[in-house]
């Protein structure tokens, strides 16, 4: 029993002398009657070094309890700043593509404003006309001056007009009405393809493309043609509705149409072009005799106020009595002017292609074609 105690003792960590110093206190009973409980008088000893042993015990459990509740806390701290911060991220990447979606939004319909800015300015540029007694069109006048930074609403509208009466006609290559003016209007096509450097064979092909028939061209392809290819379609066999669909045609390349594409339109649809916005590849192309010093010079003495001033160039006169006026090749008006409008709005830029029927004598203006990039 005494080294039972004992060990309490040395698991009382340092409260050894202590109770040695109780013990010694007390006499050591020698009566049968007083060893029959032998810790009956040290009770409250015994209580007390259970106590302190209990209480050790206790504190370190204590500690423990301490330091696992400081982890968890500090963990769940942790899990709480992450999402936090992710919540924040999401927050912000979601308010940043709002913003981007309304300014998509209004950049669309300032875009959409925009066609009435140009209309304006050629309801304008009319009454300015009438003023002075003009009924020419050429790039000197009000319409054709670029739009930098115009002011539209919470944003800048930025627009070039083109005449596209300056252009060939892709169209006109398919009017079969008319064979002798057919045949005119493809050999000036197949001199522009030339002057571009271009292979006039493909001008057969847009001709197959545009006509009503399924007889092909020499160089040309109907449907047969595409029919064989992947994924296979048809020849349209009706005028083209944008010029990006010369890209169907064969022989139509990516290159090619880049080319292309500053001389040509699909509007118009009666051959003849304005002189004085046409470019040189375009007046050049009207004949096979005018060279580059002739269209040259046409460009030089432009704007022409009537075709019988443009009749009079010298070295033009004769080509021009002959050959050109008998097939109204050319006129000094508009009526198709396309618009490619840049509108920008905070972060985010618009670009809007319009096409407009334009009344040269009224002003008054028709939306033929209206699309956004």
């Amino acid at each position: 029993m005494w080294h039972v105690i004992g060990s309490d003792w040395e698991l009382a960590n340092g409260d050894r002398q202590t109770v040695m110093a109780r013990l010694g206190s007390r006499s050591i009973p020698h009566s049968r009657s007083d060893r029959s409980s032998p810790f009956t008088a040290d009770s409250s000893l015994l209580t007390d070094l259970h106590a302190r042993i209990t209480g050790h015990q206790s504190l370190r459990h204590s500690s423990n309890e301490r330091g696992v509740a400081l982890i968890l806390a500090l963990l769940i701290l942790a899990l709480l700043i992450t999402l936090i911060l992710e919540f924040d991220a999401a927050a912000r990447r979601e308010l940043r593509e709002a913003a981007a979606f309304r300014d998509d939004f209004r950049a669309i319909t300032l875009s959409r404003a925009g066609i009435h800015t140009v209309r304006a300015l050629f309801y304008q540029d009319s009454r300015l006309k009438q003023q002075i007694g003009q009924t020419h069109d050429g790039l000197q006048d009000l319409w054709a001056k670029p739009i930098t930074n115009f002011p539209l609403g919470d944003g800048l509208l930025t627009a070039q007009l083109i005449d596209e009466r300056g252009k060939l006609g892709l169209n006109d290559l398919g009017d079969a009405a008319d064979p002798l003016g057919q045949k005119t209007k493809i050999d000036r096509m197949k001199r522009l393809f030339e002057l571009l450097k271009l292979d006039p064979r493909l001008v057969d092909g847009i001709v197959d493309w545009v006509d009503t028939d399924e007889d092909p061209q020499p160089d040309g392809a109907e449907s047969a043609y595409y029919q064989s290819l992947k994924p296979p379609y048809r020849a349209a066999n009706a005028p083209l509705q944008t010029v990006t669909e010369l890209s169907l045609i064969k022989g139509m390349t990516d290159a090619v149409m880049q080319r292309l594409q500053p001389y040509v339109t699909i509007y118009g649809g009666d051959g003849w072009v304005n002189i004085n916005t046409a470019d040189l590849p375009v007046i050049q192309a009207l004949d096979s005799e005018i060279t580059s010093t002739m269209a040259g010079e046409l460009v030089r003495l432009r704007p022409f106020r009537t075709i019988q001033d443009v009749d009079q160039v010298s070295s033009f006169e004769p080509i021009a009595k002959s050959k050109l006026r008998p097939t109204n090749a050319y006129r000094v008006q508009t009526d198709f002017v396309s618009a490619r409008m840049t509108v920008s709005i905070g972060d985010v830029t618009k670009i809007a292609i319009a096409v407009f029927q334009r009344n040269p004598n009224s002003g008054q203006t028709q939306l033929k074609y209206f699309r956004t990039e």
